[in-house]
């Protein structure tokens, strides 16, 4: 028999997840649409050869609401935590790892275990393991 001191609903780590990602990506997005000179200075220098980093930024924050909605809304999950994923990923591999985007790390890794999760469920009998 286990003992808890206090029971707590069991809360869905895919739950937590989809929340957590999906509204940091809100938080994100809508920052980068209100504020985006603040944001212009993460654009990679080469991406001016293909458009400005205005519409960069524009299109990236679109897409990020895009992602949000539908981590949020629980709608489509296998593709939307791997794109979420690429996303970050592609963060990381096109601006580099400094003081602020160390953490979009964990956000990728964060995406990449809810992608997990949604691909790959575990049977009732694991569960309860």
């Amino acid at each position: 028999m286990k003992f808890s001191l206090i029971e707590l609903p069991k809360l869905s780590p895919i739950l937590i997840l989809r929340t957590g990602l999906g509204l940091t990506l809100l938080y994100a997005s809508l920052h980068m649409l209100f504020d985006t000179t603040s944001w212009i200075g993460f654009v990679p220098q080469w991406m001016e050869t293909i458009m400005s980093a205005r519409a960069f930024l524009i299109i990236h924050a679109l897409f990020q609401l895009i992602l949000s909605a539908l981590l949020i809304w629980d709608f489509s999950l296998p593709a939307a935590s791997l794109l979420t994923f690429l996303d970050f990923v592609g963060i990381l591999i096109f601006y580099g790892v400094d003081d602020i985007t160390f953490r979009d790390f964990g956000l990728a890794m964060a995406a990449l275990a809810l992608f997990a999760l949604v691909i790959n469920p575990q049977k009732e009998e694991e569960k309860k393991v």
